[in-house]
């Protein structure tokens, strides 16, 4: 049999030792590798998102300040509706909004009434008073909607030779008839320069299209001049099936692989996208993986030579060893003539030949050795109780510590453990139940329960994992206990049984709740399914002659009923957004008149007909601060309440006065108020003054909770002041605009 020598095994195992941590190093640095990549692709995913964000608030605070100068202009006066007063609005809006390249204001016909810059101030693609631009889609939109409208990228005589995009909103006169439109037309390089001020990293670039996929920005300023029509691209086809994502794409238009991250702005229908060449990240990959491969070939032949040398030295020491033992055989005992490490050798090597030239005379020590071994044995036993003791206090700390009460009985159905939380769940003295005996125990635990003599019972009977019982510690307070029991072995030999109190209390008040929410649900949509069913199956009658006022009339019912139950999945959404701290807000400046008047329209007029509202404000009020749409959300939820919740006919009254930082608007109703026992628990989910009053009123007892949530997002507060049969005044406080008021802000 060939052996190899000692220098052989030790340059391999040397070579071995070496080869796996460059192995796990290489391993580690592709992840590495790898997980840059990946950190670098959520980067981009995120710059993404952030880009969509960027954009959708732009649009967002622009198409706002359109919807809120149409909101000024109808709330005007006639005197400030002809043409100077029309441009001094718009002019002033132009001042503050540079992202307007113009601003129009049209009549009911579609003819331009006003409009800021005009050709007098130097814009010359001003279009003159009186042209006609109600061909525009948009424009119809607007009027046959009535709601504020952005257009497609386009090219237009409103825009000049430029491309742009149209935001238009509808105004009303004081009969609240549809008057004309206010139209703002977005520049688009404030667009470009919004989009490009963000860093998307090297080689990447971002992208914004319309609905239809026409382009908004693009690197290539040609694409953007013509407003090239891009929907062919796979990335927007993408992103009209998938909302949001990230994957590899072939660009027709850059014409080449590329990693795109898109997102769709749903509130504007815009696609947003940021690409990057797929080959460039290819390449960077590779590249890092290449270099590291050959630094872990270096590596590894330094490692291999530096063992190899290692070894020599070492076998050397372990040669002279191997003669020494030879002559120790031979002769007994001899001095040895040559030392028996060589230069350079361990440590520990030259300790061994030391200890071999000694061994002859340290034989008579021998005895000595074992009476310090025994000793040592006699440490470690005492070292080993010591470390049981210490096993044993750790359990004990461990069961003290934990959330459930336990209680362990030996084979003599003797208490011998209760821990800290079983004793303050039931109220015992811990140290009182290490005298009990089990049944003992289960007495003192029946006598907690509503029926003690029955109980007692039933308790011994639920060693099953799932027995549940209810405990009364004192008048008012009830627990949900679960009880569980267990066997106490080891090695097949028992030592007795465990049992573990649960208290279930928060989950049975979780279970509940959900069954509170399922029995509203059925309620609330099975009425106005009820009715759409109804409804739908009479006009489907074939053979019914029904006049076209009666048509008209159940189409009405079905379309409020829809109306009813979107406003209740709203409400649901509402609330599970608040709860998860993902309402979003978006501020700005507005007039409390504005907000309590947009309120009241947005009222069904089948419940607002019969009711009468008051409006008694300050001229000198300061602006709120607010995101008017949801501001308005809470004084709808707060008229409604006051309507429908009355004996007599609603009679409404709104007050503001200013507080602070804030502005606190009062709204105060002759309804049929709020029990004192109530008022606590009304902003709770679900809760309800009455529950067959709820009935007849419907709602889901989410309003008011909503409302909450709501002017917590805003910084403010909102409170109840009510007594029973003499109605209730809403008190909602909201962050002031920097301390301005109406009258400096008038024209804005």
């Amino acid at each position: 049999m060939n052996h190899r020598s000692l220098r052989t095994h030790l340059t391999l195992a040397f070579a071995v030792m070496a080869i796996v941590p460059v192995l796990i190093l290489g391993t580690i640095q592709v992840q590495q590798i790898n997980k840059l990549t990946q950190e670098y692709n959520k980067t981009q995913e995120h710059a993404t998102k952030r880009l969509a964000d960027a954009v959708e608030t732009y649009v967002y605070y622009y198409r706002n300040a359109v919807d809120t100068l149409a909101t000024t202009i109808s709330a005007s006066g006639p005197g400030f509706r002809d043409r100077a007063g029309l441009t001094r609005k718009i002019q002033s809006v132009k001042n503050n909004l540079p992202g307007f390249s113009q601003l129009y204001v049209t009549d009911e016909n579609g003819a331009i009434k006003a409009l800021s810059p005009d050709a007098e101030n130097g814009n010359a693609y001003a279009l003159p008073v009186g042209t006609d631009i109600s061909s525009q889609e948009y424009w119809k939109k607007v009027k046959l909607t009535l709601q504020p409208a952005i257009s497609e990228p386009m090219h237009g005589a409103e825009g000049g030779s430029a491309p742009f995009v149209a935001v238009a909103a509808p105004f009303y006169s004081e009969s609240r008839a549809f008057e004309g439109v206010v139209i703002g037309i977005l520049d688009m390089g404030q667009i470009a320069r919004l989009v490009t001020q963000y860093d998307y990293g090297p080689g990447a670039y971002p992208a914004v299209l319309g609905p239809a996929g026409r382009v908004i920005y693009y690197p290539r300023s040609e694409l953007v001049q013509s407003i090239a029509d891009l929907s062919g691209e796979p990335a927007f086809q993408a992103a009209a099936s998938l909302k949001e994502g990230m994957d590899k794409f072939v660009s027709g238009a850059n014409g080449q692989k590329e990693l795109v991250s898109f997102k769709t702005i749903d509130s504007l229908g815009w696609t947003v996208w940021v690409g990057r060449s797929y080959a460039a990240v290819q390449e960077a990959f590779f590249a890092s993986l290449k270099s590291t491969f050959l630094l872990l070939l270096l590596t590894l032949g330094l490692t291999v030579l530096l063992g190899s040398y290692l070894a020599k030295r070492l076998n050397r020491t372990i040669h002279a060893l191997v003669r020494y033992t030879q002559s120790l055989a031979a002769d007994r005992y001899t001095v040895p003539s040559e030392p028996l490490s060589s230069p350079g050798a361990p440590y520990e090597m030259h300790y061994l030949a030391s200890q071999f030239a000694q061994m002859a005379e340290q034989i008579h020590d021998n005895r000595q050795a074992l009476l310090e071994l025994n000793s040592e044995l006699e440490q470690r036993v005492e070292e080993r109780t010591l470390s049981l003791q210490q096993q044993h206090a750790t359990l004990a700390a461990v069961l003290e510590s934990y959330s459930d009460g336990i209680v362990l009985i030996d084979v003599n159905q003797q208490v011998v453990l209760v821990n800290r939380r079983m004793a303050e769940l039931f109220g015992f003295d811990g140290k009182e139940l290490l005298s009990l005996t089990e049944e003992e125990l289960l007495h003192r635990i029946a006598r907690k329960m509503p029926q003690p003599d029955e109980d007692f019972a039933r308790i011994g009977r639920m060693p099953q994992p799932d027995g549940k019982f209810t405990l009364v510690r004192s008048p008012g307070d009830e627990r949900v206990i679960q009880l569980a029991s267990f066997q106490v072995t080891d090695g097949g030999k028992e030592f007795g049984r465990g049992y573990v109190f649960r208290d279930m209390t928060k989950e049975h008040e979780i279970d509940t709740l959900k069954n509170d929410l399922i029995s509203l649900a059925s309620h609330e949509f099975k009425t106005p399914i009820t009715s759409i069913r109804g409804s739908v199956e009479t006009l489907l009658r074939k053979h019914a002659g029904w006049d076209e006022e009666f048509k008209q009339e159940l189409l009405e019912g079905i379309h409020e009923d829809i109306g009813r139950i979107q406003e209740l999945i709203d409400e649901w959404l509402d609330i599970s957004k608040i709860e998860a701290g993902a309402l979003s807000i978006h501020p700005a400046p507005v007039r409390v008149r504005s907000v309590v008047e947009g309120a009241w329209q947005r009222l069904p007029h089948t419940l607002s007909a019969d009711a009468q509202l008051h409006i008694d404000l300050d001229e000198e009020l300061p602006f709120l601060y607010a995101d008017k749409r949801r501001i308005e959300q809470i004084f709808i939820n707060l008229f409604t309440n006051s309507i429908r919740y009355k004996e007599s006919k609603p009679h409404i009254r709104v007050t503001a006065e200013p507080n602070g930082l804030n502005v606190r608007i009062f709204v105060k109703d002759n309804g049929i108020g709020i029990p004192e026992a109530h008022l606590p628990h009304i902003f709770d989910r679900f809760h309800r003054v009455d529950v067959s009053s709820s009935r007849r009123t419907g709602g889901t007892g989410l309003g008011l909770a909503i409302c909450q949530g709501i002017i917590d997002a805003h910084g403010g507060s909102i409170e109840v002041h009510s007594t029973e049969g003499a109605g209730t005044t809403m008190i909602v406080s909201v962050p002031s605009y920097y301390g301005q008021t109406e009258d400096d802000n008038e024209e804005a």
